[in-house]
């Protein structure tokens, strides 16, 4: 008897970028990601651990004034930012099939960050320790589905010959400091 494959929906889509970040709450190396986030200090790399509660905090929730939130789940921003701060949006940003059952997910790590709060007392700058910080915690991670099979897409990948989009790449926007880090999931 032959199994059924049924054609890729990608019904998962509308919370992949949640449980994209839902992989970095837990994740230890990812600490750094949540301190830098959270403050506007140029300490905040030496800064005490964040509980899931101040983590979750920073995630935006569609509420009114998205200035007092620092994770996102698509491009863009309508509102002023009027206090120094630096925020994540993160989205699928390209989705190629490859086959019926299958295709890649070229998913969209944005980071603007003031330009004065962006350079830390540790001589490293603010973006790229989040950067590199992602690229170590999701590089060869098991990104779950969160569908009713329960079941998990895949590892997410950094590699351009697995996916021409994958990159990291400056987007200035004085006066932010802008970087987009482009990593890749196989769905279906």
């Amino acid at each position: 008897m032959s199994k059924e494959f049924n054609y890729a929906n990608y019904d998962f889509l509308p919370a992949f970028s949640y449980n994209v970040i839902a992989n970095l709450i837990d994740n230890t190396d990812a600490e750094i990601i949540w301190k830098l986030l959270n403050g506007q200090d140029r300490e905040d790399w030496n800064a005490s651990d964040l509980t899931k509660a101040e983590k979750r905090a920073l995630i935006y929730d569609g509420s009114e004034n998205a200035a007092n939130f620092a994770i996102f789940f698509d491009s863009g921003n309508d509102d002023v930012l009027v206090n120094e701060k630096c925020f994540l949006r993160i989205y699928p940003y390209c989705l190629t099939p490859v086959t019926a059952y299958t295709g890649i997910i070229d998913i969209a790590f944005e980071m603007m960050c003031h330009y004065s709060i962006n350079t830390l007392s540790n001589h490293h700058t603010r973006v790229d320790t989040i950067f590199a910080a992602i690229i170590k915690c999701l590089n060869g991670k098991i990104i779950n589905a969160d569908t009713q099979d329960g079941g998990a897409l895949g590892e997410m990948f950094f590699n351009q010959a697995r996916s021409r989009m994958d990159k990291m790449q400056n987007f200035n926007q004085p006066p932010f400091k802008g970087k987009i880090l482009v990593m890749s999931v196989n769905a279906g």
